[in-house]
């Protein structure tokens, strides 16, 4: 594991002493929504107990998932890929685990020992728009997936069983290989466990989704603290500039180093979302095509939404991706942009390296195949679109 660059108390100039309370604001969604799937990462496991407690929850919680992989209907296979990147992320939260834990550690420290109030505030942004591209995401996709689970099989057609009773539609219409579920008390606490379940995976989505994005808006901050300070590093002759410009050197590589450390623990995971959403989007815009021609128009909102939501997660993980890239671009260009002939000649060397080190920007990578940036948001809506197209073919 990398070693972040440890903080030098004697250079620390301000003292944040709110810092619990910022950190807690930061990390409010993501505990929220992973500590009941026990892959919150901050938590303590060094007892025995804990250990136990621990393996016990996480594997029960996965078995749960696995129950839905099941499904052989057209219409549910954009939920069973959904599900299938739940547990992606799942795993990674475990395998991951204290590449994770240390990055939020650092996290802390860093928002515990920013120099000054304006850093602060600089941290205290980039904290609530992280959040609210959160409760973007999370409103989204509940909103359009709570009524797929819930209200779709409550206004669908009822199947009729060969006794003449007739039983609500299961929210995931599937054909289990070790029981059959058409018995009642059984099947109605299928039912409802769906439901349960599927929130769960919900959950898991939304709250590495969270992690991610709060993740990633930090590593920015990082970015443009050291832009901010590079910009005002003449501004006050008094100070010692050698001692200062150290201090800048110090801000960039922790913000260079942080970003890899994300990119080494959710590299995967980009990968599968990125490939995961582009099946999800082409299955749900043929579900919004199908329910138009049944003239399902409650159907076709659901289909919609959910498309939206998926579309839009894509989206806003490719924005800041790129948000990221533009950050770290700008370092050089504040470098060049400031009186640097002025400079010491003791600092000139030091500005150079910053200047070649941005010209390498830093990045996210799916897989360590291709970047996450807006352009890999326009390559998944042409091959959702292309796959659609194929769909439509094979299905006629």
């Amino acid at each position: 594991m990398a070693d972040m660059l440890p903080t030098d108390a004697s250079h620390t100039l301000f003292r944040n002493i709110n810092y619990r309370s910022d950190m807690e604001y930061v990390m409010k969604v993501a505990k929220i929504l992973l500590t009941p799937v026990g892959v919150w990462p901050l938590y303590k496991t060094d007892s025995t107990f804990e250990k136990i407690r621990y393996v016990f929850w996480t594997s029960f919680i996965f078995s749960l998932m696995c129950f839905y992989l099941f499904h052989i209907y057209m219409k549910v296979i954009a939920a069973q890929v959904f599900s299938l990147l739940g547990i992606v992320k799942f795993w990674t939260m475990i395998i991951n685990k204290d590449d994770i834990k240390y990055c939020l550690k650092e996290m802390e420290i860093q928002i515990r020992d920013v120099e000054s109030e304006e850093d602060r505030l600089v941290m205290v942004k980039y904290a609530k728009l992280g959040r609210q591209l959160t409760i973007m995401y999370i409103g989204l996709l509940y909103g359009g997936a709570l009524p797929y689970h819930i209200i779709m099989p409550l206004v669908a057609d009822k199947i009729v069983r060969e006794d003449n009773t007739t039983q609500l539609p299961l929210p995931y219409l599937s054909d289990y290989i070790f029981f059959v579920v058409e018995s009642s008390p059984f099947y109605e606490i299928l039912f409802v466990t769906q439901i349960i379940f599927s929130t769960l995976i919900l959950s898991t989505n939304c709250g590495v989704y969270s992690l991610i994005a709060t993740c990633i808006m930090h590593a920015c901050c990082l970015f443009e603290i050291s832009r901010r300070h590079i910009e005002t590093f003449l501004n006050n002759e008094t100070d010692d500039l050698h001692k200062r410009f150290g201090q800048i050197v110090v801000h960039h590589m922790r913000a260079l180093r942080f970003t890899e450390m994300i990119e080494k623990s959710f590299n995967f995971v980009f990968l599968s979302e990125m490939v995961g959403c582009t099946i999800i989007i082409c299955f749900l815009e043929y579900g919004v095509l199908k329910e138009w021609e049944d003239n399902q128009i409650f159907g076709t909102i659901i289909y919609f939404i959910l498309v939206i939501s998926i579309l839009v997660n894509v989206f806003t993980l490719s924005s800041i991706g790129d948000r990221l890239k533009e950050e770290s671009i700008k370092i050089g260009e504040a470098s060049y942009c400031i009186n640097w002939y002025a400079f010491p000649a003791k600092n000139v060397n030091g500005l150079v390296m910053v200047m070649i080190r941005s010209n390498r920007p830093s990045t996210l990578t799916a897989g360590k195949i291709f970047d996450i940036s807006l352009q890999g948001f326009c390559d998944v809506c042409k091959t959702s679109a292309a796959y659609l197209n194929f769909i439509r073919m094979v299905a006629a």
